[in-house]
């Protein structure tokens, strides 16, 4: 084979792994549903929610590469476009450490005012990401309020205020943030998201307590990975090249950790914590080394197996009442469809959840429209807010499951009643003659009381007998 033949050949193997990898002659394709029944309210959301029966079209030339759209939503993380305005609560916890989330107001004040979108963000992350400033714009503009939850040391603007950081389960300052928004808006209902790891975050805490649920109208969930023991066993591999996608995770975690060094390792933490081997964390090349030499320290497990199954909301799924939504791509990268199960499963047998899967999006890409540059507005963020606006209107009917349910209850206690007052047996007819005898009773006592004026007469043998007579009926 001559120079050109192998020069061809070797062009031809380029394009054919860039073909291959761009997935160019792959077709677009409606979203998959997955749900137990098709009820009235799931009816409803499908009405309003057109995007979920419509094909979802990714971005021509790179759209349907699963690896592209993963690494166009890293990279556009990197551009700071002009954020909304809102405001920042700082709230002290117990343990001293300072949790802090943003508010963006609605833009303008409609029936929709009504509703907070309570967002909690991926690994790391926090409401100078990118991804989450372009979906707060868009939900203000179709009239939620949006609170976003910073990870404890996610902002490089502000320093840690005690020796603990971001946990992959840990639902403290999530909780700490409804419970403060819940308090400023006394009357707001809350729709809660979750994206990736803040996915896993948002269904743990609605399944760890059942007063969770209180006033949360729904929880979405996207690209979250569910059992997490399960998903690092998949993150080693280098299948869909995962290894890789795990590593850059890794640097972005050793990144946080040593901006906090000076308290996350002094001596003083420590002290609280015991010693740990700073050397393997800041040499690990997985999560899992980390954790094994670091977070479970912290979180004062054992192992990062114990550590992780209690951080996993595989566990906490069942405990959940409030509608759901679970959104995820096959061709994720970074959580792999074996994942999957556990949302499938679950809405199989619960009614009023919904589970998406859709052929192309990536981890948290969802990129839609154009050629080669993206619509600004992205398939998940427009799939957020028609499943967060069917929602609302079907609460605003009056016709949500907690609404429906609290009639069904008043109903079915008063049909007890009816029941029990219907039933035809000795015990009522006893009860009836008893409301009988007292009235004649009464009858008769009045008759008395007004005939003998005096005390002496009211105090004859005659009227004892009648009352001794009465009072033997009734007995």
């Amino acid at each position: 084979m001559g120079l050109m033949g192998l020069e061809w050949m070797f062009i031809s193997v380029i394009l054919g792994a860039l073909l291959r990898l761009l997935q160019i002659f792959s077709f677009a394709e409606n979203p998959c549903l997955y749900f137990k029944n098709k009820n009235s309210f799931v009816k409803s959301i499908l009405e309003n929610c057109p995007i979920l029966t419509s094909p979802f079209k990714p971005t021509l030339l790179w759209g349907k590469s699963g690896h592209f759209q993963t690494v166009v939503h890293v990279l556009m993380g990197k551009v700071k476009p002009k954020w909304p305005d809102s405001k920042r609560f700082h709230i002290k916890m117990p343990d001293g450490a300072t949790m802090s989330y943003d508010l963006f107001d609605p833009h303008e004040e409609g029936e929709k005012a009504q509703f907070t979108l309570a967002l909690c963000p991926g690994l790391a992350n926090s409401s100078e990401c990118t991804y989450l400033r372009r979906f707060s714009g868009h939900a203000q503009q179709h009239g939620y309020r949006v609170a976003i939850l910073n990870h404890l040391g996610a902002l490089r603007s502000e320093t840690l205020t005690s020796p603990r950081v971001f946990t992959y389960g840990g639902t403290d300052e999530l909780s700490v943030m409804i419970d403060h928004l819940k308090g400023q808006y006394p009357h707001t209902k809350i729709i809660m998201v979750g994206f990736s790891m803040g996915g896993n975050i948002v269904t743990k805490y609605l399944g760890e307590n059942p007063t969770h649920q209180n006033d949360i109208l729904c929880g979405v969930a996207v690209c979250q990975g569910f059992e997490i023991n399960h998903a690092k066993n998949l993150f080693v591999q280098w299948s869909n090249l995962r290894r890789v996608y795990t590593y850059l995770m890794t640097l972005n975690m050793r990144r946080l950790l040593s901006r906090h060094k000076h308290l996350l390792f002094s001596k003083e933490a420590q002290k609280l914590f015991g010693c740990f081997k700073e050397d393997c964390v800041f040499n690990a090349t997985s999560l899992y080394d980390i954790d094994e030499n670091y977070s479970c320290i912290r979180a004062g497990y054992k192992s990062a197996h114990d550590y992780y199954k209690d951080s996993s909301s595989a566990y906490y799924l069942n405990n959940i009442q409030v509608p759901m939504l679970f959104v995820n791509a096959l061709d994720d990268p970074v959580c792999p469809p074996d994942l999957l199960k556990y949302p499938r499963e679950y809405v199989e047998k619960t009614d009023n959840c919904i589970f998406i899967t859709t052929k192309h999006g990536g981890h948290l890409g969802f990129f839609e429209g154009g050629v080669l540059v993206p619509e600004c507005i992205t398939w998940l963020d427009r799939v957020i807010i028609e499943y967060a606006d069917g929602v609302a209107s079907v609460y605003l009917k009056g016709e949500h499951p907690s609404q429906t349910i609290a009639v069904k209850q008043v109903e079915e206690l008063s049909e007890r009643e009816i029941i029990i007052d219907n039933s035809e047996n000795d015990s009522r007819e006893v009860t009836l003659r008893k409301r009988e005898v007292n009235q004649e009773f009464t009858f008769e006592r009045a008759v008395i009381d007004k005939e003998v004026e005096d005390k002496e007469k009211r105090d004859t043998l005659k009227r004892g007998e009648i009352i001794q007579q009465a009072t033997s009926i009734v007995q």
